[in-house]
C-alpha cells in the first residue's frame, strides 16, 4: 500500500514540469533481510547521481522513501516550478 503522501507522484509531477521524467532512474531493487521479514532497498538517481535511497519492509514503501528523499534534496536546491 502506498504512502498517503504519494511522494512518487509528487516527484513525477515535479519532473514533468521541469525537464521531464527521463532524468529519473530507479535502480534495481535489492532484497535483504529474512524470507519471512524482507527489507527492500531502492536507489533513485537523477542524471546518474544518487538523490535518494529508501529501505523499507515493502518495495513500494522503499520507493516512496527514496522519492521523499529526492524531493527533499531538490527542495534544498530550489528545484521548483
Amino acid at each position: 500500500m502506498s504512502s498517503p503522501n504519494h511522494y512518487r507522484m509528487q516527484l513525477n509531477n515535479l519532473l514533468q514540469a521541469n525537464g521531464g521524467t527521463g532524468r529519473l532512474h530507479w535502480g534495481e531493487p535489492i532484497k535483504g533481510g529474512f524470507e519471512h521479514s524482507p527489507t527492500w532497498t531502492v536507489i533513485a538517481s537523477l542524471d546518474g547521481m544518487e538523490y535518494g535511497r529508501g529501505t523499507r519492509g515493502t518495495l513500494g514503501a522503499a520507493k516512496e522513501e527514496a522519492a521523499r528523499q529526492v524531493l527533499r534534496r531538490l527542495s534544498a536546491l530550489n528545484f521548483t516550478n
